[in-house]
């Protein structure tokens, strides 16, 4: 499989999308209720298993999941004219800041109880 661009991708969901008339459908109440949804099915995959029976899902089945995960996170990011790239880089700027390497390497600690 070749390697695609996030514009790219996100243009080929969309139309995906628009070429079966389902934005219709896509109201925000309803595209975050299908990401908790495909969230889920991802947590399913994993539920009553051990670090090994985990380590041997097919990937195929946690690619799937991820991919659907993506697909409603690309709608949502649509609904709300944000570019998912930009939103990105801006969140690992503000953790960098309130996570800094001095005080939160090999730290599980949330940035309020870092010392």
């Amino acid at each position: 499989m070749s390697k695609i661009d996030l514009t790219t991708i996100t243009e080929q969901i969309i139309a995906f999308r628009d070429q079966r008339n389902w934005k219709q459908f896509h109201t925000i109440k309803d595209l975050l209720l299908g990401l908790n949804i495909e969230v889920s099915e991802l947590q399913e995959l994993v539920l009553w298993k051990n670090e090994h029976e985990i380590n041997s899902i097919d990937k195929n089945k946690i690619q799937d999941e991820m991919a659907d995960i993506f697909i409603f996170l690309t709608y949502i990011a649509a609904h709300f004219e944000i570019d998912l790239l930009s939103a990105v880089e801006r969140k690992l700027e503000k953790n960098g800041k309130k996570y800094p390497v001095d005080k939160s390497y090999g730290s599980n600690k949330k940035y309020s109880e870092l010392e």
